[in-house]
């Protein structure tokens, strides 16, 4: 099957591409730049999928059967932007674009990465998450305006993805800027009170390529584990060779008072963050949860080492 992918050099985009490929697929990726770390049979399409004419979307994707979108989403708007119409410019017409494309060149499947945030509105409405952090309402307005620019011949597999463990050439994942965030000293570590879920960037690539296989058609959380805060920052610290000897849990109004510095640092660098700090920081002094056997049940994704997953990403 000929798969486009957008964001094929990325975090997760790189594992993607190879799990495409070991199922022999016919592999295209659109990225910004001329890539380096790609095997010789992609084909490389240059392109920003946010200025792309129609035209030009139109050729990208002509031939395929298949769509990834695995580019990453933007989470802080331009200081002085409409933040709101901001995530929606960057987050969401892109993608309905993309998939209105795909559908007149009849691609009758795609795969999303989305966010657990999306989960965790859907299960627990009351948390308004959609209502109060404009980052959140962009990741469950993608999923719908993408559903919607598509016929009922076309299959759209939303995967919501919470924190990834791994490693890529190049890049970073955002657990390990976090672990280093909330280190104090070489002994200390400050941990959120709650818990989390995390994934291994080998199960979401699985995830992606099952779902495009098999043509998938809903919201599909992806986890490996649900943690403690505690013992993932834990983990974290003693693969990188400095094992914490106290753990701080924070309380909530520490956990606000750090989301608010960060904002402060944000807006410095020209930016604000698409969080309500408030809610932020009330999320992760609770269960942010998922459920592992979904994925396992409808997509057949195998189970992971975690620890593994961990310990590569320190090395790196």
């Amino acid at each position: 099957m000929k798969v486009l992918v957008v964001g094929g050099t990325g975090f997760i985009g790189h594992h993607i591409v190879r799990e495409l490929l070991a199922h022999e697929h016919d592999v295209t990726v659109l990225v910004r730049t001329p890539p380096t770390n790609l095997p010789a049979a992609v084909t490389v399409q240059l392109g920003d999928l946010t200025d792309l004419s129609e035209e030009r979307l139109d050729t990208v994707v002509a031939g395929h059967r298949g769509i990834i979108v695995a580019s990453a989403a933007a989470v802080a708007a331009p200081r002085n932007a409409d933040i709101a119409a901001f995530f929606h410019d960057t987050n969401v017409a892109p993608v309905a674009r993309l998939l209105t494309a795909a559908c007149r060149a009849r691609c009758d499947r795609a795969v999303i990465l989305g966010s657990f945030y999306a989960t965790l509105q859907r299960e627990q409405p009351a948390l308004r998450l959609a209502e109060l952090s404009p980052y959140i309402a962009s990741r469950i307005e993608q999923a719908e305006r993408a559903r919607a620019a598509v016929n009922a011949e076309t299959s759209v597999a939303v995967l919501e993805l919470p924190y990834v463990a791994g490693t890529t050439p190049g890049r970073q994942s955002p657990l390990e800027p976090m672990l280093h965030s909330m280190s104090v000293g070489n002994a200390d570590i400050l941990a959120y009170p709650g818990t989390t879920a995390v994934v291994t960037v080998t199960q979401v690539a699985q995830a992606a390529v099952a779902a495009l296989d098999r043509r998938a058609n809903g919201n599909y959380p992806i986890v490996t584990a649900n943690l403690p805060w505690t013992d993932l920052f834990t983990r974290l610290a003693t693969a990188a060779g400095r094992p914490p000897k106290r753990i701080w849990k924070l309380p909530p109004s520490a956990i606000k008072l750090l989301i608010r510095r960060e904002g402060i640092r944000q807006r410095r660098q020209g930016f604000t963050i698409g969080f309500h700090p408030t809610q932020w920081s009330n999320l992760h002094a609770t269960a942010m949860n998922l459920d592992p056997d979904i994925a396992r049940t409808e997509l057949g994704v195998e189970p992971d080492d975690l620890d593994r997953a961990l310990a590569i990403l320190t090395a790196t």
